[in-house]
């Protein structure tokens, strides 16, 4: 719970706590998704499942930290911290540097795994296309090691990072949060953009082409916020120094829902797949019901029925064979019983459909039967009237 202060105290922490639980439910509800979709449409595992749901641990515990530092003080002024209890600030300063690692692991996951999802969509033997998905995981990796060694050693001593009163110096902050985070936008658009050539290039009309981007931009979208965490450091980073509590808040806002939309954005094909899966399976099952209760027989003896079902065409869709009396298992034949006198037709290794209508007129009434014979080896259809 949060520290006791006076009622009417500014406090921006209830906002910080809602937003991890919000996110927590989100990040967890889109993984279980992504689970579920590879367990039901039956796709293979690979790189880019083991990064997106890699993402989630490390998302939790981001947040998990962001929640206990609200507990001491986090979204109050620093003064009224260092009334209550003045060890809480430097509490709150060790969370944050630890905070920082699992931050600059939440973005570099789902990044990962974007690419690794690029390379298993496409299969492409495009060799421009490799290589740019190969320069696009370089980056990622240089970016996410140079975050966190500069992290790690940003002070000298170690310790000075979070506190302050220590002798020692630092890096300049304002321009180690202005440069990752700038680089990590420019690496989001180059990812955002790797598959426009490759969709673009696709056989199929411009009205899909443009589905398809729009669809691959909406997975991706992270860019948005990528950009917002941008400007949120231009602004918020200078003022940390002076209060830290208090004006942080404002860039975890972006920086955390930024880790957790990039987790989402990843799962969104997968999630997009269960749905499309589970839709199929309850569209199939209904329109077998109904072509059931739609199938109408019709019947030429007891050994043979054919059945037409009206749910498409309304074609003969399938012949059934039905043994009866005097027809062993061995005789491949089919006895069409004799209608209005006629002889039975029986002619091994072929399929006879008889059909008999009646014309009605002024004078009379005539009957007419037509025998289609056709041949299984395709050799054509002989027709006879009688």
């Amino acid at each position: 719970m949060a520290l006791d202060v006076p009622a009417g105290t500014p406090d921006r922490g209830p906002g910080v706590e809602a937003m991890c639980i919000a996110l927590m439910a989100l990040s967890i509800i889109a993984t279980i998704a992504r689970i579920t979709s590879k367990l039901v449409v039956k796709q293979f595992w690979w790189w880019d499942d083991f990064f997106a749901i890699m993402s989630l641990p490390i998302q939790l515990t981001l947040l998990g930290i962001i929640m206990v530092w609200r507990n001491i003080g986090l979204g109050l002024h620093a003064e009224v911290v260092m009334a209550v209890n003045p060890l809480y600030l430097l509490d709150g300063a060790k969370y944050l540097y630890i905070a920082i690692f699992f931050f600059d692991v939440s973005i570099t996951f789902p990044k990962m795994a974007a690419i690794f999802f690029y390379a298993r969509v496409f299969r492409s033997t495009n060799r421009t296309f490799r290589i740019h998905l190969w320069i696009a995981g370089c980056l990622v990796a240089g970016w996410i090691i140079s975050a966190l060694v500069s992290t790690v050693f940003q002070c000298s001593p170690i310790e000075k990072a979070w506190n302050t009163s220590l002798p020692g110096t630092c890096i300049n902050t304002y321009v180690w949060y202005l440069t990752t985070a700038v680089l990590s936008c420019v690496i989001d658009c180059y990812i955002l953009l790797l598959p426009v050539p490759m969709i673009w290039g696709l056989n199929i009309s411009l009205r899909r082409r443009i589905y398809l981007l729009a669809a691959f931009f909406l997975a991706y979208s992270v860019i948005v916020l990528s950009i917002g965490r941008l400007i949120s450091t231009i602004k918020v980073i200078p003022t940390l120094a002076a209060d830290l509590t208090w004006n942080m808040p404002s860039y975890l806002r972006w920086a955390c829902v930024e880790g957790a939309i990039s987790l989402i954005s990843v799962s969104v094909p997968n999630m997009a797949a269960l749905v499309k899966a589970m839709a199929g399976t309850s569209w199939i099952s209904s329109t077998q019901r109904s072509s059931k209760k739609q199938q109408t027989p019709l019947s030429y003896s007891g050994e043979a029925s054919a059945y037409r079902s009206q749910a498409r065409n309304g074609d003969f869709q399938r012949l059934e064979s039905m043994q009866g009396p005097g027809v062993s298992d061995a005789d491949s034949q089919i006895s069409l019983q004799p209608m209005d006198g006629y002889e039975p037709a029986k002619v091994a290794g072929r399929i006879h459909v008889r059909t008999d209508f009646h014309v009605s007129s002024k004078e009379g009434q005539r009957s007419h039967t037509e025998l289609l014979d056709a041949d299984k080896s395709g050799t054509g259809w002989k027709q006879g009237l009688r």
